[in-house]
């Protein structure tokens, strides 16, 4: 992970405002920040367990309600295409990743090279985050139209998967996902769906390394030469 940090540290700027998604490759970078406070920056997270991590590292978060803007946000995801559209769909927050990635100047993504694919990886759902009232009905109309779903269930808890907001997660499994796009923005319709986990457009790089340590800076538009 060392030069892909280095990488994302080069990006940086003084007095930049930083968002610090979550999974492990963004806490790397979270302790390697710690030790450059003399960047004067301002940091901001969607995750409640990054937050936390970067207290203990000694670095204060900003409530996102008090940031104008985003210089960059740094995140992970669970598959990514060639187009750079991601599923975010294992940590069950990506209804607030999605509200820091809009407010982002660019949206950058930390992954090893193995998670890109032509098209998105039919091992990783598409998680669809509901409330309680629109649950059975959402589970329902996705096995009518021949996904298998199922809501996520919390074996630590012994009950349901409960996002920050208290609503339910749904996984929903296809044979492909080449037409993924039109299936979330139809999941999305459904009322009672707060988000889908499908980032469709947001992306602007991904940092992805390979097993020898060589980085990729990767944009849409190099992104078949360089994979």
């Amino acid at each position: 992970m060392k030069p892909v940090i280095e990488t994302a540290l080069n990006l940086i700027k003084p007095n930049m405002t930083i968002s610090l998604g979550g999974g492990s490759n963004v806490a790397q970078l979270a302790k390697s920040l710690s030790d450059r406070k003399k960047l004067n920056l301002t940091f901001c997270t969607p995750s409640q367990e990054t937050k936390k991590l970067c207290e203990h590292l000694g670095l204060t978060i900003t409530p996102i309600s008090n940031i104008s803007k985003i210089d960059l946000a740094f995140d992970g995801c669970d598959a990514i295409d060639y187009r750079l559209n991601a599923l975010k769909s294992n940590g069950g927050i990506h209804l607030f990743e999605k509200l820091y990635a809009y407010q982002a100047a660019e949206y950058i993504i930390l992954t090893p090279i193995n998670r890109f694919t032509p098209t998105l990886n039919t091992k990783i759902p598409l998680t669809v985050e509901v409330v309680f009232a629109a649950a059975d009905y959402t589970l329902n109309y996705l096995e009518k139209l021949g996904y298998h779903c199922s809501l996520r269930y919390d074996k630590e808890h012994n009950d349901f998967f409960k996002t920050p907001l208290n609503n339910l997660l749904i996984d929903c499994y296809a044979k492909d996902w080449s037409d993924i796009q039109h299936i979330a923005t139809e999941i999305e319709e459904i009322a009672g769906v707060v988000a889908t986990s499908y980032f469709n457009n947001l992306v602007t790089m991904a940092l992805t390394f390979s097993p020898d340590g060589k980085v990729k800076p990767l944009r849409k538009d190099d992104i078949y030469d360089k994979l």
